[in-house]
């Protein structure tokens, strides 16, 4: 077997499923970079900056948001801003009198004959006083989940223990700390056995890596379809399915049945996505896109006035009008009587809602329908 390198992202990458791991690695696709990634990398950005630079945890933000190329849509700068410091205010409760941090460690080494690793570890604690290391990840995933479950953790300490020639201290652990949550924090022992266990699961697995070689029949897709919903490859995976399949989409017995429903799951994702793309493609080239049937545009709504009931009461009395025209879902009536308003005290009592941008097709055939505001 040739030496190669193999990061720990392609390691977890092939044993979640073979199939993403042939997409992405032997083909050489793409892989996009979502909502939770960008996330992610602001977060450990600044995190470091904490940690290395000694900057305050909101500075530490502002500076990585800018270096990533700014904050998502949807995403607040606040919401990262204390998920940083409840994260400092966690290691710095269990940090030692005496303990060193170092954080964005990257290691690079021979764990078996012809096989290296590399990784990057969030943050280590090592205290020499009372002969103990921690190796810690930090996550800013939505939903919590056991260090035990993913081999990440002692792969890591499978690595410290390589760079220290062999030697670990009396006390050698390892801890996930979910940054979105109290309480939450899930720690495993880095016992030997389990790091021989790791071991031998990075020698089996790439064993069955060049094994397959770049026949994507020799690479199974994972049985667990939830991991299906954060792979970036679902179409491809789909598409694969076509062959076989009865056009009318009517199954002969169970095992098609089955082929046919995860198929149709898989397209209603690969639609959802192709939709968040042709999104952010007109959104960044400012250009609709024109089909011989319509438009895909963003469409602006038009603000919606808003005037107090009491004041519209007030003011039908004074000018003889039916208040009930106005005390409806449907302000077109309130349009109208702001604009007939010659003394502008209406206007003057009116606020307005923001107008929303909705991506969405628009028919040539469709006439274009009134924008509905309410009071």
């Amino acid at each position: 077997m040739s030496t190669k390198v193999y990061s720990h992202s392609r390691l977890t990458t092939y044993e979640a499923c073979m199939r993403m791991g042939f997409h992405k690695y032997v083909e050489g696709r793409p892989d996009p970079s979502g909502l939770p990634a960008i996330v992610g990398k602001i977060f450990h950005a600044a995190f470091n900056k904490v940690i290395s630079d000694g900057h305050s945890p909101d500075d530490a933000v502002f500076a990585s948001i800018y270096e990533q190329g700014g904050l998502p849509e949807g995403v607040r700068a606040s919401d990262l801003i204390r998920m940083t410091e409840f994260t400092f205010r966690r290691v710095s409760a269990i940090q030692g009198e005496f303990a060193d941090i170092t954080s964005e460690v990257h290691l690079q080494l021979e764990v078996a004959p012809g096989i290296i690793v590399q990784a990057y570890l969030d943050l280590i604690i090592e205290d020499p006083a009372n002969d103990e290391v921690l190796i810690s990840d930090l996550k800013t995933s939505w939903a919590p989940f056991e260090a035990h479950t993913t081999k990440q953790l002692p792969l890591y300490g499978l690595l410290f223990k390589e760079m220290r020639g062999g030697f670990v201290p009396s006390s050698f652990r390892g801890m996930l700390i979910f940054s979105r949550h109290s309480n939450a924090d899930s720690e495993i022992e880095f016992t030997e056995e389990l790091l021989e266990e790791t071991r031998q699961w990075v020698v089996e697995l790439v064993g069955r890596i060049e094994a397959a070689g770049t026949d994507i029949n020799n690479f199974p897709m994972t049985e667990d379809r939830r991991k299906c919903e954060n792979c970036p490859f679902t179409t491809l995976c789909a598409s694969g399915y076509v062959q076989g399949l009865p056009g009318d989409g009517v199954p002969k017995d169970d095992a098609e049945a089955v082929l046919i429903g995860q198929f149709i799951l898989f397209q209603e994702l690969a639609l959802k996505r192709m939709k968040e793309g042709l999104k952010a493609h007109v959104k960044n080239t400012q250009k609709p896109i024109d089909l011989p049937m319509g438009q895909w545009d963003f469409k602006q709504s038009e603000p919606s006035p808003k005037i107090p009931v009491e004041v519209l009461r007030q003011f039908a009395e004074d000018h003889e009008l039916n208040v009930d025209d106005v005390i409806t879902a449907d302000n077109k009536k309130v349009k109208e009587w702001i604009e007939s308003d010659v003394t502008g005290f209406l206007k003057s009592q009116a606020t307005y809602t923001s107008p929303r941008s909705t991506f969405s097709f628009t028919d040539r055939k469709e006439e274009k329908s009134d924008v509905s505001v309410f009071v």
